[in-house]
């Protein structure tokens, strides 16, 4: 049995899951990703996945460490193009406070989606921690087959 490592957190309507990814492009060897997927928990929605290189997700998790040492927000960007147009996505991570309560949040924006998820403060340091084992776990490239001849 092939094991996966994976780690999902819940809120009251929304979630994300991290795990690693493989990217496929033509013509090149597949290479290590992270993907975190962000999904409401009401039947029939869709959900938005958010793919990031080894190095953005160790960059996460320096943003997370500083955040819960100072305070603030901190934001990733990528775009791509769609079928239609060019796609915006931020993901963003985040200590908040509002009407006398305070916690972390990881969202991601594309577009007029968003999904929140709020976290306490451990299940944000292990979002951290996790982001940085899957950064040098996913730092590979697949080698590509020769001929011999």
């Amino acid at each position: 049995m092939h094991k996966i490592p994976q780690i999902t957190m819940y809120a009251r309507q929304a979630g994300v899951s991290i795990s690693p990814h493989e990217r496929h492009s033509e013509g090149r060897p597949a290479e290590g990703r992270i993907v975190l997927r962000f999904f409401r928990l009401e039947s029939g929605s869709s959900a938005i996945r958010f793919i990031v290189e080894p190095v953005e997700a160790f960059a996460l998790f320096s943003k997370i460490q500083r955040i819960v040492h100072d305070g603030g927000q901190e934001s990733l960007n990528h775009s791509f193009t769609g079928p239609d147009s060019e796609v915006h996505t931020r993901l963003t991570v985040e200590h908040w406070s509002r009407n006398g309560k305070s916690g972390y949040a990881v969202s991601v924006k594309r577009g007029e989606d968003q999904l929140n998820v709020p976290l306490q403060l451990e299940q944000f340091l292990y979002v951290a921690e996790f982001l940085r084992h899957l950064s040098l776990q996913q730092a590979w490239i697949k080698e590509v087959e020769r001929a011999e001849g």
